[in-house]
């Protein structure tokens, strides 16, 4: 998609720290009576770094504006079987499943905003935990995260508002007895390899070594996984990726457990492999994995904890522009349902907004922060969709 280079928009900025309460303790989710983000893993560590307030050198960034809060709920969260669970987002508000992806989050922000039924009777993910069914959330969301683009329509209910440039690799685990030769080869496959990997009804023999490579998928509504089988063109997976059973947790390195003989692969963002692995993310899995390098160009530089993005990477066929989406009418005066507040929740002007890439990058900028979290300069600029 050819879109020009992010423009500012609107007024000034502002984001708030979340205000705290009792629902989901296992992991301290906030309960907010301001706006709601949920969505995408790919952000959720820098949005919620943003939100809670993050210390950047002798610097503390915290986006605020018009008295407002932020609250940010993660794609997955820990202690809870399958990584779901429930939450709830505003005080004496419906308890409802975490909505986790991109895809999910978006379609749980359409219900909020449209007041229907959120269906997820038949979504893997929430089979599996337990939590199938339809919800009612009117209200109770006002933003998601998303690593996915939308269609651009210049009459869409919806704005995509760029947040960052990530771009997304893959990372490899190895078992037990594989051969030096079998890493070093998977650790560099070209477009066209990891095509026929993905494609493939099983695991693929390395050539010349007696070991194999295991593809694995995140779960359905991921945008990455969404992403990562476009960029090497796979249209539909094959049975060795598990691509209708999977239900794993994108971006998490725990994930991968090869057996004897095998070469796991998982399409990995790259910013938040440097995130995680730079000590700036809360958690940590990309222990005993590394990320490859698609056609022989690494995605990352330098060494843990001032890892990095190659340029050239993120502006490649594996880079990609990720966003905040928001109801277009609830950012733009003179529409129905127009919220100041949120307007200037996301706008790019400030300096410490969720969205700004403007010229400084003074410690004390949110573009400062997004880049310590592995992003770059997003792509692609703000535009509408359905």
């Amino acid at each position: 998609m050819n879109l020009k280079r992010i423009a500012a928009f609107g007024a000034a900025f502002g984001l708030a720290i979340a205000g705290f309460g009792a629902a989901a303790a296992a992991n301290a989710d906030p309960v907010s009576d301001g706006y709601v983000v949920v969505g995408s893993d790919t952000l959720q560590d820098a949005v919620g770094a943003l939100a809670n307030g993050f210390k950047n050198g002798s610097s503390t960034v915290r986006t605020s504006g018009l008295g407002k809060y932020v609250a940010s709920y993660d794609a997955f969260a820990p202690g809870i079987a399958g990584g779901i669970g429930t939450i709830q987002t505003r005080p004496a508000g419906p308890v409802f499943p975490r909505p986790s992806g991109s895809g999910n989050g978006k379609n749980a922000l359409i219900a909020s905003f449209t007041g229907n039924s959120w269906n997820i009777s038949s979504t893997a993910l929430y089979v599996n935990a337990g939590l199938a069914g339809t919800y009612s959330i009117s209200g109770q969301i006002d933003a998601s995260r998303s690593s996915s683009e939308g269609t651009p329509n210049a009459t869409g209910t919806y704005s995509y508002l760029p947040f960052g440039q990530d771009a997304v690799a893959y990372a490899l685990k190895a078992g037990s007895g594989v051969s030096a030769a079998s890493i070093t080869a998977a650790s560099s496959l070209t477009t066209a390899q990891l095509k026929a990997i993905y494609e493939s009804a099983s695991n693929t023999p390395i050539a010349g070594q007696s070991d194999v490579i295991v593809p694995r998928l995140p779960q359905s509504g991921s945008g990455t996984r969404n992403f990562w089988l476009s960029a090497i063109g796979v249209t539909t997976a094959g049975a060795a990726a598990n691509p209708t059973g999977t239900t794993l947790p994108e971006n998490n390195g725990s994930v991968l457990t090869p057996g004897a003989g095998e070469i796991q692969i998982i399409p990995f963002s790259a910013a938040s492999y440097i995130a995680q692995a730079n000590g700036a993310a809360a958690a940590n899995t990309t222990s005993g994995i590394t990320l490859g390098s698609p056609n022989g160009v690494a995605p990352i530089t330098g060494t843990a904890p001032n890892l990095s993005g190659v340029s050239s990477y993120y502006n490649s066929s594996f880079g990609r522009t990720t966003y905040i989406v928001v109801p277009y009418a609830r950012i733009t005066s003179g529409q129905p349902g127009y919220d100041p507040g949120l307007a200037a929740a996301l706008n790019p002007s400030s300096s410490t907004s969720l969205t700004y890439w403007g010229s400084s990058s003074l410690p004390s900028t949110s573009k400062a922060v997004k880049i310590k979290f592995g992003f770059q300069e997003p792509a692609n600029s703000a535009y509408r969709s359905n």
